[in-house]
């Protein structure tokens, strides 16, 4: 008896044996279904099988690594380092460089497939000049930049093709218009970038009517719908204009900037008016006229009924019909 059971215990260890030997270890066979997010250790993430990659940083200069999305600044790194790209997230990418983990702004990170665009992204809050925001907000913020991202896209392409078909904007030759032609034309330039920054496009079209005259005047030949000072694509133009300085009006030389076309003058503003100086002001996307208050707050123009005057062009031309939800 005793023998029969040693015999069988010896045919069911050989045939463990077999077994093991037929299905050899693998990494495959142990590869877990979730990957762990570096900063939060959260497991909910799947994993993608086209991470991890080898990335560059591509960025004119230094480029900051955060603990997550829009989060906490751990370090700054040189345009051409290496990372290892594991993950993304939204707008950013989950990265591994120098040893430390965190994540980079897709717009500034090049892997195989997938360049760099160098664009410079709407920055939120007070993240322009290496302020963070919670996790939560970073999460939701960055999940938003790529929506908006994604449909500025098509955007762009619709934008293209509703410019090509009325050629309004394109042939304008500059002049003064009547409220209803300056609706006309530039009405749909500006609600298409609202639908990309959420610029209201009523106050874009109020500020353009505002600081040209309805189109009188866009600062000799620079095509400035806007009075944008500084430097622009085209470079700039000497003027003389009038600021109010302690509650008087006095006329000084500054520099404006130039563009190449009218579009080109509308889609500068709204880039500008994305930036951080203006930012709060964004989320009264949806209600033109506290929007147009808070940007006269941040300093957009010293002209102190500046807000009044935008909100009376809106309502008086009824440009809220631009506005898109």
């Amino acid at each position: 008896m005793k023998k029969l059971a040693v015999m069988f215990l010896i045919a069911f260890l050989g045939t463990c044996f077999s077994l093991l030997a037929a299905t050899p270890f693998t990494e495959d066979a142990v590869k877990p279904d979730d990957s762990t997010n570096v900063a939060t250790g959260d497991k909910n993430t799947k994993v993608d099988d086209k991470f991890p990659v080898a990335g560059t940083i591509e960025a004119g200069s230094r480029l900051r690594l955060r603990s997550w999305p829009w989060g906490v600044v751990l370090g700054l790194f040189e345009p051409g380092s290496s990372v290892t790209v594991t993950g993304v997230s939204g707008e950013f990418y989950q990265v591994e460089i120098n040893g430390q983990k965190g994540y980079m702004h897709k717009n500034y990170i090049s892997i195989p497939g997938a360049p760099a665009s160098q664009e410079e992204p709407y920055y939120p809050g007070d993240t322009r000049n290496g302020g963070h925001l919670s996790m939560t907000e970073g999460k939701t913020a960055s999940e938003e930049g790529e929506k908006n991202k994604s449909s500025s896209s098509s955007s762009s392409s619709s934008s293209s093709s509703s410019a090509n078909d009325t050629g309004a904007i394109s042939t304008y030759k500059g002049g003064k218009l009547s409220p209803e032609e300056f609706s006309r034309i530039f009405g749909p330039v500006a609600r298409e970038n609202m639908r990309r920054t959420g610029v209201p496009a009523s106050v874009t079209l109020a500020q353009a009517a505002l600081e040209t005259g309805w189109g009188s005047s866009s600062i000799g030949d620079a095509k400035n719908m806007f009075g944008i000072k500084g430097t622009g694509p085209a470079g700039s133009i000497r003027v003389s204009t009038q600021e109010f300085v302690n509650g008087s009006m006095i006329t000084i030389q500054d520099n404006f900037r130039k563009y190449h076309s009218w579009q080109e003058s509308f889609d500068d503003h709204a880039k500008l008016l994305q930036n951080s100086r203006y930012g709060y002001a964004l989320q009264y996307k949806n209600n033109p006229d506290r929007y147009a208050q808070e940007i006269h707050k941040a300093g957009y123009a010293t002209d102190p009924n500046y807000a009044s005057k935008l909100i009376s062009i809106m309502k008086a031309n009824n440009f809220y019909q631009w506005d898109v939800k």
